[in-house]
């Protein structure tokens, strides 16, 4: 089983894993697409076209466990101290979003309701976990290509993993609004949203709900980030018509992106508020009003340098005023 061991100097958590992640043979059948669903373990949750019964064609987006998972749910939560070091158990949901039941390699290639589909399954996926204390955050993420860690690109999905601790970007982006927060009584992101609303030079798209931006100092090239306009910092508490306008964006700004950088890798990361349940009162009391849910969209042209990787100083050679502009005028 997988183990987590807490760095001291850095508090960072790592997973070591206690096995490497599957890969497709090249030439087999994909096991997400319809009509193949026994090639995958069974389903947790679905979204159906028709009735049917569970792990059998007729589906719309497929959620299952991970094959090959990170962290595993059955086992139970241990923490202890190791010496002068921290560990815990691989203790943890790790689950894959089946995005489309067609061969579909790229969310810009669907149409926006089913889009939509995906993002309400992401808010049910996270709306269930929270309601298991052992689960601090709820982490979705997506990996487009092979330079941003895909191991199968050729089928549309993402990933959802329950994790036992709040990982230390979370937490760094948590603390920083809670920061500015005590500062000023205002949450960082509605105080970006206004600026960026205001200046216009790093506006992507904008829509009735949701706002696409560059932000003001990306680590990447093309960096973009989607807020809602509405203050709320948890991203299961979004309604159908919040997800149909988001669906519209974010397949409105990948079209974009892959115009700009054809066959683009990327990381997508869906940052919203962690779990509260079952945490300390004093845990992150003014997290209502200091958060903000939001999408960073990474797209990875390079590997990341020694530099980089060494330092966490990022070198980014296109500005995200120029990238916004580049990004602005495809159609």
């Amino acid at each position: 089983m997988s183990v987590l061991r807490r760095d001291p100097v850095t508090a960072r958590w790592v997973v070591l894993a206690d096995a490497p992640p599957s890969v497709r043979a090249p030439g087999g059948p994909c096991p997400f697409c319809e009509g193949n669903e026994h090639l995958t373990p069974r389903e947790v949750f679905a979204l159906e076209r028709r009735p049917r019964e569970p792990d059998q064609p007729g589906w719309s987006v497929r959620v299952v466990p991970n094959a090959r998972p990170l962290l595993r749910i059955e086992a139970p939560l241990e923490r202890q101290a190791d010496r002068i070091y921290d560990t815990a158990s691989g203790t943890g949901a790790h689950e894959i979003v089946i995005e489309t039941p067609e061969h579909r390699s790229s969310l810009a290639e669907l149409p926006p309701a089913q889009v939509a589909l995906a993002l309400r399954a992401w808010g049910a996926r996270i709306k269930d976990l929270k309601g298991d204390p052992r689960f601090r955050s709820i982490f979705i993420f997506k990996n487009q290509g092979l330079l941003a860690g895909a191991w199968m690109p050729g089928h549309a999905h993402s990933q959802v993993i329950g994790l036992p601790v709040t990982p230390k970007t979370l937490k760094e982006i948590l603390q920083g609004a809670r920061t500015h927060y005590r500062l000023k009584e205002r949450c960082v992101f509605c105080d970006i949203l206004l600026e960026e609303l205001d200046a216009g030079t790093r506006i992507i798209e904008a829509t009735d709900r949701f706002v696409a931006l560059a932000p003001y100092a990306p680590r990447h090239p093309f960096e973009s980030w989607i807020l809602p306009r509405a203050h709320n910092p948890d991203f299961e508490e979004a309604d159908a018509a919040d997800f149909d306008d988001l669906a519209t964006l974010v397949v409105a700004l990948l079209g974009r992106l892959e115009r700009v950088l054809p066959e683009p890798a990327y990381n997508l990361f869906l940052y919203s508020g962690p779990n509260r349940a079952g945490q300390p009162a004093k845990k992150w009391t003014t997290l209502a009003d200091d958060f903000h849910w939001h999408i960073q969209i990474l797209p990875r042209l390079m590997h990341e340098t020694g530099f980089e990787v060494g330092s966490g100083f990022y070198a980014n050679s296109v500005t995200p005023e120029q990238a916004a502009a580049a990004l602005r005028a495809t159609s």
